[in-house]
């Protein structure tokens, strides 16, 4: 299988020299990186088709059908293993989840000891410590009791047979090792919270030692009053990925690259 050459964005906390060390001069740079499509996986978080925040849902669906599902449908043809990781609660709603899944995740987790420190009860917010939660709205609850039994996959993106669905990191990590796989493309939501911090998202990934590539054009972040207008949790949830965790890339650039390695094959 040809390599697929594929522009990446990082950014470089080293100034040039001669240049002060000051933030104003950490600048985006970019690399090609030549990746064996076997030995890479698109790993796509919590693509869900319901949400309780309607704006973002209304980001998300736009933002899998124009950009995430092309990715999909490239990965699959060129041989990029494809993932679906769509939160434990709704993993076991398909077949494909019993590849890679253990006794824990089968028929839970038994018999270990919670950790001693900090104590149950901060970690809860309960008992003494339940004047540290934030409170809870009864709207987004309630919410949750009745939406979240239904909540799937987006149809856009709904698994294909041959595709995988996992329901924590420990399983996304035994399907990677059992398939050699070292790249992890990353799309999906929301940037700012379970695309970087689920067990299987990009923090959690990159510390096993992954080479991580998050897609920058196909996620986006929850928002706030502040910062939706400029959706400035997004833009920096991509920042802190170039900075600290890997590289970026967009649709384009990946879907791009996939077309040149099969004109290569066609020859």
């Amino acid at each position: 299988m040809a390599t697929i050459s594929l522009s990446v964005r990082y950014c470089d906390l080293n100034p040039p020299t001669g240049t002060p060390w000051r933030e104003e001069n950490f600048e985006l740079k970019g690399l090609v990186w030549k990746i064996d499509p076997a030995e890479a996986a698109l790993v796509m978080v919590d693509v869900w088709d319901i949400h309780p925040y309607q704006s973002h849902l209304e980001r998300g669906a736009e933002i899998t059908e124009k950009r995430i599902l092309p990715v999909v449908e490239m990965c699959r043809k060129v041989g990029i293993t494809v993932v679906h990781a769509p939160s434990p609660g709704q993993a076991p709603k398909y077949p494909q989840w019993v590849r890679y899944a253990g006794d824990k995740e089968i028929v839970g987790a038994g018999g270990g000891a919670a950790d001693a420190w900090p104590p149950a009860e901060l970690r809860s917010r309960t008992g003494k410590y339940a004047k540290f939660a934030k409170p809870k709205s009864k709207r987004r609850e309630k919410w949750l009791q009745e939406k979240l039994p239904e909540r799937k996959i987006m149809p856009a993106v709904e698994p294909h047979p041959d595709d995988f669905v996992i329901a924590n990191g420990d399983q996304l990590q035994r399907l990677l090792h059992h398939r050699k796989v070292l790249h992890l493309f990353y799309a999906g939501f929301a940037a700012n919270m379970c695309v970087l911090h689920r067990d299987y998202g990009i923090c959690a990934m990159q510390r096993r030692g992954y080479n991580i590539i998050l897609l920058r054009d196909c996620t986006t972040a929850i928002e706030s009053a502040e910062t939706f207008p400029q959706m400035m949790h997004t833009k920096a949830s991509v920042s802190i990925v170039e900075m600290v965790f890997g590289a970026s890339a967009t649709s384009a650039d990946l879907l791009k690259a996939c077309r040149k390695t099969q004109g290569r094959k066609r020859r």
